[in-house]
């Protein structure tokens, strides 16, 4: 599949890979020229392989506290929410941000390649009670991220954005555009994401290029977004999250709301009773230059710990950072380990996640 912004993409000489069934541009200029704009100035995204949900009526808060682990009843009007969806077992569905547009009408924004079964999960307890749209193919999203990105945004809208506070919305016009505009993101910087219909996506792309060339902006791929987030600790479904990982095991207990009676609350009471089985935490390799990429083996004294999740050269550090999970939960930040490469074993030191954390 592709998304509408597929021929800009062409356009501007991006190199295309395979993501969730999309084809998406990976890099357009190389991830760490990619990175480091976000970092210092700002970045471009298409994310419009994303799926939104809208959920509307009088049922549809009842329908989120029974699927999600956060409560959605603590949301206010123009509010969004970062939420998991869980089966009873505790174990992951997927990660996803639920915005509350009006009294009884939520969007949910869910990953690309959980559409489908987030859809049927939705179905399976709705009981047909609250309408449902799947609004995936109609809306288009664009994020710009990094410290100059609210500047660059501003120039193109009437909206005052700096009273968009975080994990908050709100909807206006940007380049002669209507979009609902969040202040959330997925790169550990400031920005916002833009909903915004399919049909107009190319010329709101098109018009924040302009707007941001002067000041550092550029158009960034999937492997910019992988560092980003990676640096930021930001947990990704099917490297950090899966059907076999709970919320509290992800070190996402803040996300976990308990009190009530959501699919796989039983489960996640008994694993704060009985501990974890295992727990993520950050590593960096002692020789500042192997890289422990994902599914490579964690051992201490010669026995397994563990097994990497994600793994990157870091650009903001210089040097390779993974995420992993590790059998000891009370595994502590300096402790040594070792991370099999290529049967070789690589000494590796825990570190505290997030690696990164912007300033303010």
């Amino acid at each position: 599949m592709r998304t509408v912004l597929y021929p800009l993409h062409l356009r501007l000489d991006a190199r295309m890979t395979e993501f969730a069934g999309f084809e998406m541009p990976v890099s357009y200029r190389g991830i760490i020229e990619e990175h480091r704009a976000v970092r210092s100035a700002a970045g471009l995204f298409d994310l419009s392989h994303m799926g939104e949900f809208e959920l509307s009526g009088p049922h549809a808060l009842d329908l989120l506290e029974r699927t999600l682990t956060n409560s959605a009843a603590r949301l206010t009007e123009n509010q969004a929410q970062y939420t998991l969806m869980c089966l009873e077992s505790g174990g992951v569905i997927d990660d996803l941000i639920v915005y509350k547009l009006a009294s009884d009408r939520y969007m949910l924004c869910v990953n690309a390649a959980n559409i489908a079964s987030d859809r049927d999960r939705l179905m399976e307890l709705n009981h047909e009670r609250a309408d449902f749209r799947d609004l995936s193919e109609e809306t288009a999203l664009i994020a710009i991220q990094g410290p100059r990105a609210l500047a660059i945004l501003q120039s193109l809208t009437s909206v005052a954005l700096t009273a968009i506070q975080r994990f908050r919305i709100a909807s206006g016009s940007v380049a002669g555009v209507n979009c609902l505009i969040a202040r959330t993101g997925y790169t550990g910087e400031d920005g916002f994401e833009l909903f915004v219909s399919a049909a107009d996506a190319a010329a709101l792309f098109d018009a924040m290029l302009d707007a941001g060339r002067g000041a550092g902006l550029l158009p960034c791929g999937l492997g910019a977004r992988d560092t980003l987030r990676m640096e930021a600790g930001l947990p990704l479904y099917g490297h950090e999250l899966d059907r076999e990982t709970t919320p509290l095991e992800a070190g996402l207990a803040a996300f976990v709301k308990f009190g009530r009676d959501f699919c796989g609350s039983r489960a996640l009471l008994s694993e704060q009773t009985t501990g974890l089985k295992k727990r993520l935490i950050g590593i960096r390799t002692g020789d500042g230059k192997s890289i422990a990429r994902q599914g490579y083996r964690l051992e201490r004294g010669g026995l397994p710990l563990g097994v990497v999740t994600s793994g990157s050269f870091a650009p903001t550090f210089g040097r390779p950072l993974a995420m992993a999970y590790v059998s000891d939960p009370n595994i502590a930040a300096g402790s040594s380990l070792e991370v099999v490469i290529r049967g070789r074993k690589v000494a590796a030191e825990v570190v505290s996640l997030p690696f990164y954390r912007r300033r303010g």
